[in-house]
């Protein structure tokens, strides 16, 4: 077992035990590869052989059934251009039956020693009389008594057949059913008279047994183990000596030229398939014989080659194996030494490379390991000092040889921490945004290391923030105006150069390494305001550590202007009374916190406002905006101050869209109770006005507005075009109308429809 793993150290690497037995193998193999080339050449010679042969015995059925199909047309052609049948053909309607019987007669001088030929009939379509040498009947009675086809109607054989031009036409080999035998039969079919297009008269129909051919085939050598397809120029079967012509489907389509062979697997065997056409008449012979037959006694030479084959193999494999060993026991006994109990480390081609590596690794192990070492110190020292300004370590506690050994070095006493937040991104159009993170992050860094020097290190705490620990010689206000100078130049270079915004918060200087965790507190409570103070701003703990900013204004009143502008769609003054609250709270230096508050009660008001709508209304509102959530989002109080803005727009113009398709409702509502109730001489403004439950004058002019119409001129038009209706009927008088259209007498209506129309009624009634 040990020296299997000697072999298969490291995995799949090649040993020189295994070279040395590959070699020997390859001298095994070689003749045996050269033999089986050999071997299938021998089979391909064969397989042509066999593919010629067949070529040939098609030839020899092509121009045996050639000529007999030949002796078949002659048949046809001198009964066709018998006198006495164009005669009948020509005068169908007057002939007898002796004169029938007379050329039936005839019919029997043409005897043919064709063994090939069953029968030949001649049809008369016009007086539909079918005469044989033997008999005459008619189609009916000899297509579905004398002569029946198995897969063929009556109809079908009348209209495809027995009707239209045929020139030498052959129909597949069908079953016809005869008294009580049955026999395949492929027909023959020649219009009457012959050579006539236009004018058939009748057909000469010569039935071929498909029997007889069959014999001839099966007499010809080769045969016996294939089948043999003939196809006309449609590719279309004739006839097969297989009972499944359906075979022929697969192979129908690959008959691409004139003659040729190919190899088909069909139902799980080989065939070789053999075709040629014939020139005479377009038609295909088709052979196919199992490859099995053809190689049948190559493949019985095969099995013997193939077991022979396989006992040297396994005896040149056993050798194979017992040289190569026995040369390869120097060199593992010299691998053994080298590498003693210890397991292989690294890649190696074999046991001389695993030699050479072995004594180079040793050599180089101490070197890569100090490399690793330095190139790892960024990452140590960033988290290391990470912990340190969040208070995870106690810095009193730490010797500078470790602190050495991390590459933190602080050469003064005084600390302070600035974080730089990203407000904006670089402007590196060509890259995506993942990258411009890293790019924006690098250069703020490096920028950051150059401008602050050895006083500080710059380190990333999150995606969009970094921080700066600062080395002061003391706690004074130049120290502070120096980091403000320091500050505004990182902002200007990269806002110029790169397209860069930042934020900068900055704690106040302590003493001490151990107070690095409270300037860290201090920068991030500074870095809050940034809300506040908004983007792009310098923030300095020591301005805003006395803020208490712990109230806002915004009373009650100045709520209830808010819902009553926003609930009459006044966004101008809703605009004007956010900004004033706006204004007046941000003057008073409120705290982030108490910002927030103020922009949670202001989105209260717009929730009470929502309840106005209906509750679909009111819940695609709150789906939409989703304002909870993209107000804790906001980041600075314009960025707060836009978003609540637009949450009331959408309000605003929400109840715009309400109040104009309630009102054109409404009005719709009263013109159509006016055109119901014009006849009654009481509907005025305050009936209406009872009727909808409003007041007089209000109603008054919200029609006026709607329509652009007086209530009382509309009444009063409505009445006068149901008066025009009425006075073309001379059987109402004029006071008759004026009651049906809802005046008191016919004074008023003659006043009104005067002043419309220019004329009274009656004069209406006399002009029309």
């Amino acid at each position: 077992m040990s020296k299997w793993k000697r072999l298969t150290l490291g995995g799949t690497r090649k040993t020189v035990f295994v070279k040395l037995l590959i070699s020997y193998l390859i001298v095994l193999l070689l003749p045996v590869i050269i033999g089986i080339f050999l071997f299938y050449r021998i089979e391909s010679l064969m397989v042509e052989n066999a593919n010629k042969s067949n070529t040939a015995m098609l030839e020899q059925v092509s121009d045996v059934l050639d000529n007999r199909f030949k002796e078949v047309e002659q048949l046809s052609l001198q009964i066709s251009l018998d006198q006495k049948l164009n005669r009948l053909m020509m005068n169908q309607q007057k002939i007898s039956n002796y004169e029938y019987i007379d050329f039936v007669k005839e019919l029997k001088t043409y005897q043919t020693v064709n063994p090939y030929i069953n029968d030949y009939y001649v049809y008369f379509s016009q007086s539909d009389v079918l005469l044989s040498s033997k008999m005459k009947t008619n189609s009916s009675l000899f297509f579905n008594h004398i002569k029946r086809h198995e897969n063929s109607t009556y109809e079908e054989i009348m209209n495809k057949r027995m009707t239209g031009f045929h020139l030498n036409s052959y129909f597949p080999s069908e079953k016809i059913m005869m008294n009580s035998e049955e026999e395949n039969i492929i027909t023959f079919i020649q219009s009457l008279p012959y050579g006539e297009i236009a004018d058939i008269k009748g057909v000469l129909m010569i039935h071929i047994s498909e029997h007889q051919i069959k014999e001839m085939l099966q007499q010809i050598e080769g045969l016996n183990n294939g089948v043999i397809y003939i196809a006309d120029e449609n590719k279309e079967v004739m006839m097969s000596t297989s009972d499944n012509e359906g075979d022929f489907a697969d192979i129908g389509p690959l008959l691409n030229n004139n003659a040729g062979f190919f190899a088909k697997e069909k139902d799980g065997k080989d065939l070789i398939v053999t075709y040629i056409t014939s020139e005479k008449n377009g038609w295909t012979y088709v052979s196919l014989v199992p490859k099995e037959v053809v190689l049948s006694k190559v493949n019985n030479v095969k099995s013997w080659a193939m077991g022979m084959m396989l006992i040297s193999i396994m005896i040149g494999i056993v050798v194979s194996y017992y040289l190569a060993n026995k040369n390869y026991r120097p060199i593992r006994e010299v691998v053994r030494t080298v590498i003693g109990k210890n397991s292989p480390k690294g890649k190696f081609t074999n046991e001389m490379d695993l030699i050479r590596q072995t004594i180079l690794s040793s050599m180089s192990e101490q070197s890569q390991l100090q490399r690793i070492v330095s190139q790892q110190k960024p990452v140590i020292r960033s988290n290391f000092i990470l912990r340190l300004i969040r208070g995870q370590v106690d810095a009193t506690a730490i010797p500078k040889n470790e602190l050495d050994s991390m590459g933190v070095s602080f050469k003064l006493d005084y600390f302070s921490v600035i974080i730089v937040q990203i407000d904006e991104l670089c402007q590196f159009n060509n890259e995506n945004t993942d990258t411009k993170w890293v790019l924006t992050r690098f250069i703020i860094a490096n920028l950051s290391e150059e401008l602050f020097g050895n006083n500080g290190y710059t380190f990333e705490i999150e995606r969009e923030k970094l921080i700066v620990i600062n080395n002061h010689h003391e706690d004074s206000a130049s120290e502070r105006i120096k980091q403000l100078n320091l500050s505004k130049e990182l902002m200007g270079i990269l806002d110029q150069q790169f397209g860069i915004k930042i934020s900068v918060a900055i704690s106040q200087i302590h003493y001490g390494l151990n107070k690095l965790a409270e300037c860290y507190g201090e920068s991030v409570m500074a870095l809050d305001y940034r809300m506040i103070k908004g983007p792009s701003s310098i923030i300095f703990y020591h301005d805003i550590k006395n803020n208490n900013g712990y109230d806002y204004h915004y009373p009650m009143e100045t709520e209830v202007q808010i819902l009553n502008f926003a609930k009459n769609a006044d966004f101008e003054n809703v605009e004007r009374v956010l900004d004033q609250i706006f204004s007046n709270n941000v003057q008073q230096e409120m705290t982030p916190e108490i910002s927030k508050c103020l922009s949670y009660d202001l989105l209260s008001t717009w929730v009470k406002l929502l309840n106005t709508l209906g509750g679909e209304d009111k819940k695609r509102m709150i789906e939409l905006h989703k304002p909870f959530k993209v107000i804790s989002k906001c980041s600075t109080v314009d960025e707060l101050q836009e978003k609540i803005k637009s949450l009331y727009y959408d309000y605003c113009l929400k109840v715009q869209e309400n109040q104009s398709t309630q009102g054109e409702r409404l009005y719709l509502e009263i013109a159509a109770f006016i055109e119901e109730n014009f006849h009654d001489n009481m509907l005025s403004l305050g009936m209406i006005a009872e009727h909808f439950a409003m007041n007089p004058s209000y109603l008054s002019t919200f029609f006026k507005k709607q329509g652009g119409i007086n209530l009382s001129d509309f009444i009063a038009q409505v009445r006068i075009e149901e008066a025009k209706k009425l006075l073309p009927n001379r059987k109402l008088t004029i006071s008759e109308i004026a009651a049906k259209v809802g005046y008191a007498n016919s004074v008023g209506l003659i006043r009104v429809f005067k002043k419309a129309e220019g004329v009274t009624p009656g004069q209406y009634r006399e002009i029309n």
